[in-house]
């Protein structure tokens, strides 16, 4: 961090140094302030925001809807007092005092395959931080060509991808194994190697929540704890 803050002050006294690769530096010192992050990636309106309000308790936090309701990049890391920092640039920062946030800062893109091609370029250009991407997908449009797609970019960047199979309470405990299988196999097919397959619904966690069974069985079959179990285990 002292490295690259010093850098900082030099390269902008540099003759003909573009800023583009200044730009390059000022996103190296971004990463070095968030020292484990977590990318949601996926189609608009699969639930990625969904699923980190799930996490963190705060049905608000971010914005959802039907439609493509996020077009930057908003990184959620931890802070005393909730609020929202808005940058000049594409990316966004919510602070919430969560435990959680203290070991991890999630990043919520804007959703790909949405009519707003901007949204997808701003997610791509943005995956080079990631240590860990979320490819986030609906249980009844699970695996798309898309989707495929998507996992050899992801490939091709070098990044550990996790795939979070979201609103499995619209389909039945066969089916889910069914798509499980399916997932994880074709999954497989494009990666070379066998990524974790998470099964969860968010609507459920809701459920639960409000029910105060955090902490019980039925958190862990709403899928979500695989999300504070995985970050324990890398930390």
């Amino acid at each position: 961090h002292r490295l690259i803050s010093a850098m900082l002050d030099i390269l902008p006294r540099i003759d003909q140094l573009s800023e583009g690769q200044i730009g390059h530096v000022r996103d190296a010192l971004f990463h070095a302030n968030h020292p484990y992050m977590m990318v949601f990636v996926g189609p608009f309106s699969s639930g990625k925001s969904s699923i980190v309000n799930a996490i963190l308790g705060q049905r608000d936090l971010l914005r959802t809807g039907p439609t493509p309701t996020t077009d930057r990049i908003t990184v959620i890391r931890w802070g005393e007092e909730a609020g929202q920092m808005e940058s000049g640039g594409d990316v966004d920062t919510v602070f919430y005092p969560s435990p959680l946030l203290r070991q991890v800062s999630f990043v919520d893109t804007p959703g790909l395959e949405s009519t707003i091609t901007s949204h997808e370029d701003t997610t791509q250009a943005y995956l080079h931080h990631a240590d860990v991407v979320i490819l986030v997908m609906l249980a009844t449009q699970a695996m798309t060509a898309r989707n495929a797609d998507y996992l050899r970019q992801f490939k091709q960047y070098g990044k550990k991808v996790i795939i979070a199979v979201n609103q499995t309470d619209l389909i039945n405990l066969e089916e889910i194994q069914t798509v499980k299988a399916y997932v994880a196999e074709q999954a497989q097919q494009v990666l070379g190697t066998q990524p974790e397959v998470w099964m969860i619904s968010t609507r459920d966690a809701w459920d639960v929540r409000e029910a105060g069974e955090v902490g019980l069985t039925a958190w862990k079959n709403t899928g979500l704890h695989h999300f504070e179990q995985y970050i324990q285990q890398q930390l």
